[in-house]
């Protein structure tokens, strides 16, 4: 729920646009924007991740704009625990690859006062979700965004959302070949 501000002297202002854009889609809007073409593609190489907003920037309802991809490898060297996920404008599936590990805390996280607090006074709950859940992932995580927005319920397990997990592990499994993500040769845990 980030918005985007965009600015292009000469466009119209003030448009709202619906799209579902991701950090990965700045780089190739600058470069489309300045006129550069990325550089082509090897065999082997993954092509650059993300596409131009510009076609969209003046639209409010656009079409193919209704998911965004998220990877995540670490947040600083030691806390390595890889993560892919697929948003929809309904959903949000997490695949936890590490999800033996426990959830690496950033330093400056683990340093905080709130945390350490957490620890000492053993708070079962940080927030509206509890401690436990938050330290050990479990291999998938789907959350229904319209019913519940702030991810409490994990729907992965449960049979009459059978059909939606199968949707997004798909969209995922997608996104991850057509990235050549390095995990591939792992895709389902440890």
């Amino acid at each position: 729920h980030l918005p985007m501000l965009v600015r292009k002297p000469g466009a119209k202002a003030g448009v709202v646009c619906d799209a579902m854009a991701s950090w990965t889609d700045i780089a190739p809007t600058v470069l489309d924007w300045c006129g550069v073409k990325p550089a082509p593609v090897g065999k082997k190489d993954a092509p650059l991740p993300g596409r131009s907003l510009l076609p969209v920037l003046e639209t409010t309802k656009s079409d193919g704009w209704n998911e965004v991809y998220a990877s995540h490898q670490f947040h600083e060297v030691t806390m390595y625990y890889p993560m892919r996920a697929v948003r929809t404008r309904t959903h949000k599936y997490i695949l936890n690859i590490a999800h033996g590990l426990e959830y690496p805390f950033a330093s400056d996280l683990w340093a905080s006062d709130m945390w350490q607090g957490v620890l000492k006074r053993k708070d079962p709950f940080m927030g509206k979700r509890s401690v436990a859940a938050y330290v050990k992932r479990p291999k998938e995580e789907l959350y229904d965004l319209t019913a519940d927005p702030n991810e409490l319920k994990n729907l992965a397990a449960d049979a009459g959302s059978a059909k939606v997990l199968e949707e997004m592990r798909a969209k995922l499994a997608a996104w991850r070949n057509k990235t050549a993500d390095p995990w591939l040769i792992k895709p389902y845990g440890l």
